[in-house]
C-alpha cells in the first residue's frame, strides 16, 4: 500500500509539471517569442544604411561567427563581440537548428535577451536556417531582408551571397555575384559571405556545393581579397591564387570530432588602408538549462500545441482530471489520526 502511494504522488506530480511547463511554453511564446527584432538587425536598406553615418577612417573592423544552432555557446560569444570597437557583424548562416518557425521565433527570442549589440548585423542564410515546405526562402527574406545583396563601407565592397546548396538557386546567385564585381575596380578590398564553403580547402569543406566552379572562376576573375564562409562546425583557413578563403562555423553547434579546427569562436577582421588582418576569439561551450528548456518549448512544443489545439485541450482535461482523481484516491488512503 505504501509502495502505491509512493506511485501514485510520484506521478501526479509529474502530470503537474507537464501542466506546469505547458503554462510556461505560453508565457515565454506570448512574452518573447512573439517580439521584433532590434532595428540594427537583418539585410534590410535601412540596417546597411546605418553604416553610411559612419566617417571615414584609417582602419575598421568587423566579425563574423556561423553555425550558432540557437546554442547557448553563442551567448558567451556574443556578449564577447559586444564589447569589440566592430563597425558591423555578419552571421554566417545556420543560426537555428532547423527552419521552423518555432525555432525561428526561439532564435528572436534569444536576440533580444540580455547582451545588446551596438552595431548593425547581418544574417546569411544557411540551409538549416529554411524549409521548402516549413519556412521558404521567402519567409526567411521577409523576417531578415534579401538573401542576396550587397554594402558598401569604407571603400570595401562586401556582398552577402545565397549559397546553401539548393541547385535551382546557383543561376541567380551567380548572376548577382557577377553583377557585383563587375565594378571591381572601384574598390580597394572585396569581402563575399557565404553558408557553404567552395571545395578548395578539402573535400568535408564544401560538400553539397552545387558547381563551386562557377564561382570560383568569379572569384579569381574579379580578385575577391575574402571569402568567408560557415558550415563546417570549426575552423579552417587557405589562400587559394588572390584570395583567402575562411571557414568560420564555431558559433556554437556540435564542433566535427578529430577534425581539424574543431573549437568555439569568432572571428574578428581588421581593414586597415594596407593590409588586412584576423584574430580569433575563443569561447568555451555553454548551455544553461534555461536556453534548453526554452529552445524546446519555442521550438517544439508551442508548434505541435498550436497545430494541434482540440487534441491539446482534450488532452489537458484528461490529465486534469486523473490529477483530481489521484488526489481524492491520496487523501483519501491517508491514514486516521484519530484516536481509537
Amino acid at each position: 500500500m505504501f509502495v502505491v502511494r509512493i506511485f501514485n504522488v510520484l506521478l501526479l506530480c509529474v502530470l503537474l509539471a507537464l501542466l506546469a511547463f505547458e503554462v510556461y511554453t505560453l508565457i515565454v511564446f506570448y512574452s518573447e517569442g512573439r517580439r521584433p527584432l532590434p532595428s540594427t538587425f537583418g539585410n534590410f536598406p535601412q540596417v546597411t544604411a546605418l553604416l553610411a553615418d559612419d566617417q571615414p577612417g584609417e582602419r575598421f573592423s568587423f566579425a563574423v561567427v556561423g553555425d550558432t544552432k540557437g546554442h547557448g555557446t553563442f551567448e558567451v560569444i556574443k556578449k564577447s563581440l559586444s564589447s569589440e570597437p566592430l563597425s558591423f557583424m555578419v552571421l554566417l548562416g545556420d543560426c537555428v537548428r532547423a527552419g521552423t518557425p518555432g525555432y525561428h521565433s526561439y532564435f528572436r527570442a534569444e536576440w533580444n535577451e540580455d547582451t545588446h549589440i551596438p552595431f548593425p548585423v547581418f544574417y546569411v542564410v544557411g540551409n538549416h536556417d529554411v524549409d521548402p515546405q516549413k519556412f521558404p526562402i521567402s519567409e526567411f527574406e521577409k523576417n531578415y531582408g534579401p538573401t542576396n545583396f550587397s554594402f558598401e563601407y569604407q571603400g570595401c565592397l562586401f556582398i552577402v551571397l545565397r549559397v546553401i546548396g539548393q541547385e535551382q538557386l546557383m543561376d541567380e546567385s551567380c548572376r548577382f555575384l557577377e553583377s557585383q564585381l563587375s565594378g571591381r575596380d572601384n574598390y580597394r578590398k572585396v569581402f563575399v559571405f557565404m553558408h557553404k564553403p567552395p571545395l578548395v580547402l578539402s573535400k568535408s569543406l564544401g560538400e553539397g556545393m552545387y558547381r563551386p566552379q562557377d564561382v570560383l572562376s568569379l572569384f579569381d576573375k574579379y580578385r575577391v581579397d575574402y571569402v568567408i564562409a560557415g558550415d563546417y562546425h570549426g575552423y579552417a583557413r587557405v589562400q587559394r591564387k588572390n584570395t583567402i578563403y575562411i571557414v568560420s562555423g564555431g558559433g556554437g553547434a556540435h564542433l566535427k570530432e578529430a577534425k581539424y579546427g574543431a573549437f568555439h569562436h569568432a572571428v574578428v577582421i581588421t581593414v586597415s588602408q594596407d593590409s588586412v588582418s584576423e584574430r580569433i576569439l575563443f569561447a568555451d561551450r555553454s548551455e544553461e538549462i534555461e536556453d534548453a528548456l526554452e529552445r524546446y518549448a519555442l521550438g517544439e512544443l508551442y508548434p505541435w500545441m498550436k497545430e494541434n489545439c482540440l487534441l491539446t485541450v482534450v488532452l489537458n482535461v484528461v490529465i486534469l482530471a486523473f490529477c483530481f482523481w489521484l488526489l481524492r484516491s491520496f487523501i483519501k488512503s491517508r491514514p486516521s489520526l484519530a484516536p481509537n
